[in-house]
């Protein structure tokens, strides 16, 4: 259903991080099932660990899943919260966050479906040959920022960050009515090596996450009267007990 036309892994490899354009993926059928998958970041539950209740509010859900990468089959786990050491998110860390979980829709949808195995396939060309058919951890986020009219809002009140995973991908899934919130990556001494302003659906970063640091600017509503959004979804693999755990 999704491709990608261009063989960015080695990118990934050289240089960590790599940036793709939306116009770079090919939607092969399913329009409408594209256009249902888009719709379903406005049904989300909120996330009632952001804060800033008086410039927007954030709406997520995440779900932690099994991929087999030879059979290409995602498997949903049990629901678990999500957590982080302060060391790596100085806002929240420490924390167990619950989140809705990833809903049947979404998880049953041929755009999640087709994500997660594209993105694998890129993280196989950092990976050596005898990892490529062992089962994988993968962790969904899908996230949703409304900003109130005329506010300003941290995007990543955590500031610069690692999430800590080995490997992970940012799809970016629109906006509107949103100003600034440029995505930026940091060498773990937070010099800064990539930065851009996602504007298309499927504008994308994929990054090696427990080797960099990242971070997006605030963002501001500039209308008056009419509320603004910011939307993605991140997917991150992991292989628990081994060396590419999730470093915490």
């Amino acid at each position: 259903m999704l491709k990608l036309n261009k063989n960015v892994g080695h990118t990934l490899r050289a240089n960590k991080a790599v940036n793709v354009l939306g116009s770079d993926f090919v939607l092969t059928g399913g329009f409408s099932e594209f256009v249902r998958f888009t719709k379903s970041w406005e049904a989300m539950g909120p996330d009632n660990y952001y804060g800033q209740a008086d410039r927007g509010a954030r709406y997520r859900s995440y779900s932690d899943f099994e991929y087999d990468p030879a059979s290409e089959t995602l498997t949903r786990l049990e629901h678990r919260a999500y957590e982080q050491s302060p060391e790596h998110n100085r806002y929240v860390g420490g924390m167990e966050r619950h989140f809705d979980d990833v809903s049947a829709e979404i998880f049953n949808s041929a755009v999640l479906q087709a994500l997660v195995k594209l993105d694998f396939e890129v993280y196989k060309e950092v990976l050596p040959e005898a990892l490529h058919s062992k089962i994988w951890q993968c962790q969904i986020h899908q996230i949703r920022i409304e900003i109130n009219p005329g506010a300003e809002i941290e995007i990543t009140p955590e500031g610069i960050h690692c999430d800590g995973y080995p490997f992970s991908a940012v799809h970016f899934w629109g906006r509107e009515n949103v100003e600034g919130a440029m995505s930026q990556v940091f060498t773990k001494e937070e010099k800064l090596i990539d930065s851009g302003t996602y504007r298309n659906i499927l504008d994308t970063t994929f990054f090696l996450d427990r080797e960099l640091l990242h971070y997006v600017t605030t963002a501001f509503n500039p209308t008056k009267d009419q509320m603004g959004y910011r939307q993605i979804i991140a997917i991150s693999f992991s292989r628990p007990g081994t060396d590419y755990d999730i470093i915490k």
